[in-house]
């Protein structure tokens, strides 16, 4: 497995956000955490990404023990992350954006001066990366100025430039239009078919999540209740029975 989490638990005041949570993700694959507010997804995400700490349990990335490290430090080892609110430098152009990600990723931002050949390496990166979320053609656009889709598909290059093996979205399809949802979408399926990362996505759009998805797991009061291929989400009486008393966005 490129991700292991093992009994996992957070508290807030009294209230276990998290429970217990085991969690083990293939690589190469969509991997789908869906379960309504509340459910503790985000801050299972969180807890993984390291913006919070657990006071029990376990991360592992590529069976490295990567519990409590902070997201810089993940980013650097090949763990990146996008919320659900772009993470955009609107008042910058959309190749300037992933420039930024790469001068970062490469430890260039420290120094004031570059090579001539170092800026137009960075430069060639952030331009291949922009064509393959469609993007080309839009390089000296003001990020701030795209529609939202195709923020979005920015807000997924600039993941890109940190060459992560794994990415977390945090609802990535929020917010969008169908059509802006089938390209991002599509999107999430070329980083998997195309690029060979793995993917794991907290969603509430469940019809995408049951298309896209390689495996499924659902999370009910900090808790797993559900962890399978979509087909046995779909037949799973405890899942079943969450929907009928609509405690899952539809």
């Amino acid at each position: 497995m490129i991700l292991s989490v093992s009994q996992l638990t957070k508290n807030f005041g009294g209230l276990r956000a998290v429970n217990k949570v085991d969690l083990a993700i293939a690589p190469a694959t969509i991997h789908s955490i869906i379960g309504p507010n509340g459910a503790g997804k985000t801050t299972l995400f969180n807890l993984i990404t390291g913006s919070i700490k657990p006071v029990d349990g376990s991360v592992r990335f590529r069976d490295r023990d990567i519990t409590g490290w902070s997201p810089q430090r993940l980013a650097k080892l090949g763990v990146a992350r996008t919320f659900q609110r772009t993470s955009i430098y609107a008042r910058l152009d959309v190749l300037e954006n992933v420039a930024l990600a790469i001068r970062s990723r490469e430890g260039m931002t420290t120094s004031v001066w570059q090579p001539a050949s170092a800026e137009r390496r960075v430069r060639d990166e952030a331009t291949d990366i922009l064509a393959k979320v469609g993007l080309r053609g839009r390089e000296a656009v003001l990020a701030g100025n795209l529609a939202h889709g195709y923020q979005r598909s920015l807000d997924i290059a600039i993941g890109l430039a940190l060459n992560p093996a794994l990415i977390l979205m945090d609802e990535p399809l929020a917010g969008m239009s169908r059509g802006d949802r089938e390209t991002v979408a599509s999107l999430i399926t070329m980083l998997r078919d195309t690029l060979g990362l793995t993917v794991v996505v907290v969603e509430h759009d469940v019809g995408m999540v049951m298309r896209l998805s390689d495996r499924i797991t659902v999370m009910q009061h900090g808790t797993v209740i559900a962890d399978a291929p979509p087909a046995e989400i779909r037949g799973n009486e405890a899942v079943r029975n969450a929907y009928l008393h609509g405690n899952f966005a539809q």
